[in-house]
């Protein structure tokens, strides 16, 4: 429209054509300068801001990601920012680390589940082994066509009297 309005001279004065085109008089200043420069393709480019240049290099970050897929892992992010200053040079800190491993590459650590000190292994295991066999005799006595649900009690909190609210 500005380049319009003005072949046609239907409107003479910057002014004029900022309040026309709703845009303040050095907006209207910038685009004709920029048609003068370079043309129409001058005009209608449109630039990008550079943006913030990354804390991590991307070749570091690549390396990060193939540390991150090992099957062993890192534990903790600190770990992490000690790995990147020692073997790739990049001293950041530690909340560039976690926004970057958590948020940006959706990457968990590897933590094992914490595991009682008084858990019984052979126990355990011999639980593992006869309970596909104790389901199936359950089944065969007490199986009466109808779907046979198992409950187990472990951390259900049967017994937990919740405060009933109005709904």
């Amino acid at each position: 429209m500005l380049l319009y309005w003005i072949a046609t001279k239907k409107i003479k004065t910057r002014e004029e054509l900022a309040t026309m085109l709703k845009r303040d008089s050095s907006t209207i200043y910038r685009w004709l300068r920029a048609y003068k420069q370079g043309g129409i393709t001058s005009l209608l480019t449109v630039k990008k801001a550079p943006g913030k240049t990354p804390h991590i290099p991307p070749e570091v970050r690549e390396k990060l990601i193939k540390k991150l897929q090992e099957p062993e892992g890192e534990t903790s992010y600190g770990k992490l920012q000690i790995w990147l200053e020692k073997e790739c040079g990049s001293k950041v800190s530690y909340k560039v680390v976690h926004d970057l491993v958590h948020y940006k590459l959706k990457s968990y650590l590897k933590v094992p589940r914490p595991q009682s000190n008084k858990v019984n292994e052979v126990a355990q295991t011999n639980f593992k082994k006869k309970l596909w066999e104790i389901i199936k005799v359950m089944i065969k006595y007490f199986g009466t066509g109808q779907p046979v649900r198992i409950w187990c009690q472990d951390e259900s909190r049967f017994g937990l009297i919740t405060m009933r609210r109005a709904g």
